[in-house]
């Protein structure tokens, strides 16, 4: 089976298209989920958990939806009356960003954030996308880079979900418990997304809680004013501001 990269990219072509068959996750131990599909990644502000409805009145001035996926934060803000861009590194994803009603979108990754950095007022990663740099070592340093250049009061939305809470997807007690032997974050996993019997490349991805999430951006440049949290296996999104 030949793999390709851009597998989930095509999984949101295909849900704004009005399909319904979800995405499968597989994790490095040969664990399989079902993944959320586009019920969650195309859902409605008013479907959306609690944390994130709290967090969108922390948003303001000029908003980048970063790894935006299918739009679904962009368009919601679009819908405002907000200015915003929609950003991701998946060329199928932007090109599912702009069907589904997204107007202004470009294709970047989160290294090329830090050059672009200051044409933005707030950074909004949703759907536990802190988990796209990877490895919380990799967080840390690309935040520091972010915070050195964002002018002050740039605001920063970052999600996650409590790896031992049981609402983080394809991670549980017992992979934590490995990790911990192993001497890496209790949330760090390495995973591939299927969709249409096609793979995409084998990604690291990582979950953190409230308090691992302060203690990493503790001395990035960026200050905590508010946590949005719901149930505790909900995702909660951590508000910060650069001093």
């Amino acid at each position: 089976m030949k793999e390709i990269s851009d597998a989930f990219g095509k999984a949101l072509l295909d849900w704004v298209h009005g399909g319904t068959t979800p995405e499968i996750i597989e994790r490095d131990d040969g664990v399989i989920e079902i993944g959320a599909g586009a019920e969650v990644y195309l859902m409605e502000g008013h479907e959306w958990p609690p944390a994130e409805q709290e967090a969108m009145h922390y948003v303001r001035g000029r908003a980048a939806d970063l790894g935006c996926g299918g739009g679904r934060v962009a368009l919601h803000l679009q819908q405002l009356g907000c200015k915003v861009v929609g950003i991701d590194s998946s060329p199928l994803a932007i090109k599912a960003a702009r069907l589904h009603g997204v107007t202004t979108t470009v294709r970047m990754s989160v290294d090329d954030m830090k050059g672009r950095i200051d044409e933005f007022d707030t950074i909004i990663m949703f759907g536990n996308n802190l988990g796209v740099f990877g490895t919380p070592q990799r967080a840390k340093r690309i935040l520091t880079s972010w915070a050195k250049r964002a002018p002050r009061g740039t605001r920063l939305l970052l999600e996650s979900t409590n790896p031992l809470s049981g609402g983080a997807p394809v991670v549980d007690k017992a992979y934590c418990a490995r990790n911990r032997e192993k001497g890496v974050a209790i949330g760090q996993c390495r995973l591939r997304v299927w969709y249409d019997r096609s793979p995409t490349t084998w990604f690291n991805w990582f979950f953190v809680s409230r308090s691992e999430m302060k203690k990493l951006l503790s001395g990035t440049g960026w200050t905590q004013i508010h946590v949005a949290v719901g149930e505790p296996d909900e995702p909660y999104v951590a508000i910060y501001e650069v001093a």
